[in-house]
């Protein structure tokens, strides 16, 4: 019970949600730009509060992450929590929108990827066949010039 209270004590109130002393200017921050986002949420246990803001601040960190590092189900992942936060009350729509941003940027670089890889592909294509070509050229150039190496022709040659 003893290690219980001092996991509480050690947690900052900033608005109705018990966070770390760490979050506390995240969420301050949060609450500042969004001061209506928590009106709703419906949760009086102070541990389902807690969970929720930390879910919130979650998702956020997800979104922070470099879009190498997420992958497409990490952002599915971080849409169903902020559906669960959107149920529980929290007005999101700020953080919705975010998340769909990052999404489409997601989706971008995924699809650039894949639009790389396959003009790759085809610039191989594209090479083999110059090599090809330059093989062919000189080919023609042995000839044209074994063509006007060649000695000119005599009467007996002609005759």
């Amino acid at each position: 019970m003893s290690s219980h209270l001092q996991k509480e004590a050690s947690l900052v109130d900033v608005n109705g949600f018990l966070v770390l002393p760490s979050q506390a200017e995240a969420v301050k921050h949060i609450f500042k730009k969004h001061p209506d986002m928590a009106l709703e949420f419906r949760a009086k246990n102070q541990h389902m509060r807690t969970s929720s803001i930390n879910l919130l601040l979650n998702i956020i960190e997800t979104l922070c992450q470099s879009l190498r590092d997420l992958s497409i189900d990490d952002l599915g992942q971080a849409k169903l929590a902020l559906t669960y936060l959107k149920y529980s009350g929290f007005k999101v729509d700020w953080l919705e929108r975010k998340l769909e941003e990052v999404k489409e940027k997601k989706m971008e670089e995924q699809f650039g990827k894949s639009r790389m890889q396959e003009l790759e592909e085809e610039l191989k294509v594209f090479k083999q066949k110059f090599s090809d070509i330059e093989a062919l050229l000189e080919k023609e150039k042995t000839k044209v010039l074994a063509a006007t190496r060649a000695p000119p022709l005599m009467l007996d040659d002609v005759v």
